[in-house]
């Protein structure tokens, strides 16, 4: 159905045309002088009140046309980004985060002002939808890495955002003040699925997946030397998957922020360009805030994963000499090589008392 308001306008301004044109045919008519006179008068000032009357509309159709483009660029772009994960098996769940501040803010689409030269808009703001973590964990390293770890995963959200920058600077360009607003809320969605909905579960599920206790039954010694080396309660997939989360981080920061490369048409340059230091700010706020929080949870995930190496340590030490020593056997002895046999001793010792 054709818009109600749509409908209004135009017949307001064929109300408008048919008055100007009936006010022309009495002109034409040959009536007495007075009449021309008013008619003329009339004329003119309803041409002028009917011009006053278009220019206001075409400004607020334009307006209305190009808060509506935006708010579909925001939505366009929040489509993409979760369809590229949910094509390669993965699952967005709905869940409620804490804000910044410490609020609780749910995940349901809203609106939120965003104020311009010619006006206040109300601008879509997106859901925050996370990956399910339980998936993660039941889906294991394999599916982690080849998934969302992708570099061919990672990279399609970062193209799809910086096609939406050339896209809201060619149609904002003219107005700097909106379009400073635009490329930051552009940008402040990006932060959020790059960070709330992408490599966070990631890295708390990476520390999820540790298994700090080692096993109850003691460790069997001498263990093969042919087999592969004991991974210390912690996958060797583990490390390259933060690998690939530290690689993720600094493609997201050289591919939308990118700072000080002039011709690069990503946030900082078109910022620069505005001269908004609002928005200049507000940006490096999201930024830092993003790379706070992966530094955070990286560094928990490691810990963790050190924490679990250094008790399969002890575990392999302690439990593994003392499932030996009824037998009268000190492989921790027979292992060394010293000449001095006392020095020997007397390091194990020392060794087996610290980590007891």
């Amino acid at each position: 159905t054709f818009p109600q308001h749509l409908l209004y306008k135009t017949e307001l301004i064929i109300s408008g045309l048919y008055f100007l044109a009936k006010q022309k045919n009495y002109s034409q008519l040959g009536l007495n002088t007075n009449t021309s006179i008013a008619a003329k008068a009339a004329t003119t000032r309803a041409a002028s009140q009917l011009l006053q009357f278009l220019t206001a509309q075409e400004i607020s159709l334009t307006n209305h046309h190009r808060r509506d483009y935006f708010n579909l660029e925001l939505r366009l772009l929040h489509h993409n980004c979760c369809s590229s994960f949910e094509n390669l098996g993965a699952k967005l769940v709905v869940s409620t985060i804490t804000s910044r501040k410490g609020a609780q803010q749910k995940p349901t689409a809203s609106s939120s002002n965003l104020t311009s030269a010619s006006g206040v808009w109300d601008h879509y703001q997106a859901p925050i939808l996370p990956l399910d973590k339980e998936h993660l964990k039941r889906s294991g390293y394999d599916f982690i890495l080849s998934g969302p770890l992708n570099p061919k995963v990672m990279r399609e959200p970062l193209s799809l955002a910086i096609d939406s920058l050339a896209r809201a600077r060619l149609m904002f360009g003219s107005d700097k003040d909106a379009t400073a607003r635009v490329i930051l809320a552009i940008y402040g969605q990006m932060c959020s699925f790059y960070g709330d909905s992408f490599t966070f579960p990631v890295v708390e599920c990476l520390a999820d997946l540790v298994e700090v206790q080692p096993p109850f039954q003691a460790p069997s010694l001498p263990f093969n030397e042919d087999a592969p080396a004991h991974n210390l309660g912690v996958d060797p997939k583990f490390w390259s998957c933060i690998e690939k989360v530290h690689a993720a981080a600094k493609s997201f920061d050289r591919e939308l922020w990118a700072e000080q490369r002039t011709g690069s048409a990503r946030v900082w340059e078109i910022l620069t360009e505005t001269e908004s230091y609002t928005s200049m700010t507000l940006a490096k706020q999201m930024r830092f805030r993003i790379f706070r929080e992966i530094e955070e949870r990286g560094e928990a995930s490691m810990m963790r994963a050190l924490n679990a190496m250094s008790a399969h340590i002890q575990w392999i030490l302690i439990g593994g000499e003392n499932s030996l020593a009824p037998a009268g056997r000190n492989m921790l002895l027979q292992n060394l090589t010293h000449q001095d046999k006392n020095i020997a001793a007397g390091v194990s010792v020392s060794l087996l008392f610290a980590l007891r």
